[in-house]
């Protein structure tokens, strides 16, 4: 096997992890003391390798103003910085190659990133792989819909359960999990049935619903693009307590039918004709080489799916 020869600009063979470390802890704190601190270093530990990295790239990377605490990048560390982002992901998946290697793949956990709004998909998920993929681990993460995807990218999880779409468009690739349509949760109120098709009439409702990510932007941007101003009583992306206050005839609830709890069902009235549903898909970054392990999550994730997804008539 040809082995590629390096060539590297003598000064820059100086250029170590530890220093991007400590650039990248400047950028985000503005402050040599805080960077120190939040690496367990003392501030002239850090001073001297700002000081070393600068003389191995040859320009000055820290503004250092006179008379402020507070110091920022120069342009020149920016773009040292952009750089520094893509050379540690490339040595994260670089480690989690080798300790795939070297452990066996079935040894590393599968990581999984996944919002709140699909959380109702994780126990039957993480269950169905315990009972028929029991030598299969994995890591589950919480996170919101774009710290997910940001994540993915990094390499910090292998997997996200997403609701965006197209997944291109992110550079993602993936699998489509299930189809969620949106639900109205209005026990006993008489105007329910006719709200459910007339967005006036759902303005009209007091309304609880989710505050962010996309279990709430396609209802944010149905009132929006209709320059209504909707009557909420509740928004929380808890979704026990949008089913708590629809269960106590509060509020009318509008929810992705995956987060509606089982009790409430009976009475969730289907919102087609106002609100398209969520595309529920399971992705990696595009252009990956998925493992075999990887492959069991990717498979479980959408029969798991399927059984969620409400029947076609």
């Amino acid at each position: 096997m040809a082995v590629a020869e390096l060539s590297v600009d003598r000064g820059w063979v100086g250029v170590e992890l530890r220093h991007l470390t400590a650039l990248a802890a400047i950028a985000r704190t503005n402050s040599f003391v805080r960077a120190a601190r939040s690496l367990g270093y003392t501030q002239s530990a850090i001073s001297a390798q700002i000081a070393a990295l600068e003389r191995a790239v040859g320009v000055q990377l820290i503004s250092r103003a006179r008379g402020s605490r507070f110091v920022h990048l120069t342009p020149e560390g920016e773009i040292l910085l952009a750089h520094a982002a893509v050379v540690t992901s490339e040595l994260e998946r670089a480690r989690a190659r080798l300790s795939e290697r070297i452990g066996g793949e079935s040894a590393a956990a599968v990581r999984l990133a996944a919002p709140r709004s699909l959380a109702p998909l994780l126990p039957p998920l993480l269950a169905l792989l315990r009972r028929e993929a029991p030598s299969v681990s994995v890591l589950v993460r919480e996170l919101d819909e774009e710290r997910s995807l940001t994540a993915l990218e990094h390499r910090e999880t292998h997997l996200c359960l997403t609701a965006v779409s197209p997944l291109a468009a992110a550079r993602l690739e993936g699998r489509r999990v299930a189809t969620d349509p949106f639900v109205l949760v209005a026990p006993d109120l008489p105007d329910a049935a006719t709200a459910s098709t007339d967005l006036d009439l759902l303005a009209w409702l007091p309304l609880a619903a989710p505050a962010s990510g996309d279990a709430a932007k396609p209802l944010d941007d149905l009132f929006t693009r209709a320059r209504l101003h909707p009557s909420f009583v509740l928004r929380t992306d808890d979704a026990a307590a949008l089913n708590a206050v629809a269960r106590e005839k509060v509020a009318a609830a509008v929810l992705p039918r995956l987060l509606v709890e089982p009790d409430l069902l009976p009475c969730a009235l289907p919102l087609d004709r106002l609100l398209e549903p969520r595309e529920i898909s399971i992705a990696w970054p595009a252009g990956e080489t998925l493992g075999a392990t990887t492959r069991v999550v990717i498979s479980a994730a959408t029969r798991v799916g399927e059984t969620r997804s409400p029947r076609r008539t």
